[in-house]
């Protein structure tokens, strides 16, 4: 059984910071037509990347890449691409977790603190985890299972992105584990407080096999 692979596209690995910060919405100011438009266009063309990648290459999770298609989408909405405050975690008696797994093992983690934030009008709040270098967002909105994939769906952030306290969480980018795509992959499942009461129409949908 192979862990999950967090899943960041190698060639704008270098410019996710730059892409977080130049297209944030959610901002004082109205997001204009130029910005939405550079926003949609860059958004597509990581996801024809991801998709690429997927379809050619040596580590995909795809079994059958040859009726690989691509994957399915939200269309790029700038109001979930937004900046969170974030609440450390100062309880060091409870820092190292142990996240349950899909195959039934677990994994360490370290429970960095909260990411809070303003989404469809009402305040949210999730748990955010650090490992090797990346800030983890594991969480589950009420999009699932019907139209995003039941166990969870993931952000990965460059720990780098911690700014004052503020942290840019871009659900476009919210992706689905390896364990959606092939059953040979474990996958962390998102704690029960990462149920947001509220539908994230942003990210990757359910993934659908060409039969």
């Amino acid at each position: 059984m192979f862990k999950n692979k967090f899943f960041l596209l190698l060639v704008l690995s270098v410019v996710a910071g730059v892409i977080g910060y130049t297209f944030l919405g959610n901002d004082t100011q109205t997001d204009s037509p130029q910005k939405v438009s550079q926003y949609t266009d860059q958004t597509n063309k990581e996801r024809r990347e991801k998709d690429n990648f997927f379809k050619t290459g040596a580590e995909s999770p795809i079994e059958d890449k040859a009726r690989f298609v691509g994957l399915n989408y939200f269309a790029p909405n700038l109001a979930y691409s937004l900046m969170a405050s974030v609440v450390r975690n100062t309880d060091t008696t409870n820092r190292e977790v142990k996240i349950p797994m899909t195959d039934g093992s677990f994994e360490t983690y370290e429970k960095f603190g909260y990411a809070e934030f303003e989404l469809n009008g009402q305040p949210q709040k999730l748990t955010i985890y650090l490992l090797d270098g990346l800030f983890m967002v594991l969480f589950k909105d009420q999009t699932a299972p019907q139209e995003t994939y039941g166990g969870g769906r993931y952000l990965d952030i460059p720990a780098s992105e911690l700014r004052d306290d503020k942290l840019p969480l871009d659900f476009n980018k919210a992706y689905n584990p390896y364990c959606t795509y092939n059953h040979n992959f474990a996958c962390p499942l998102p704690p029960k407080e990462n149920t947001l009461a509220t539908r994230v129409e942003a990210g990757e949908k359910n993934f659908e096999k060409n039969e």
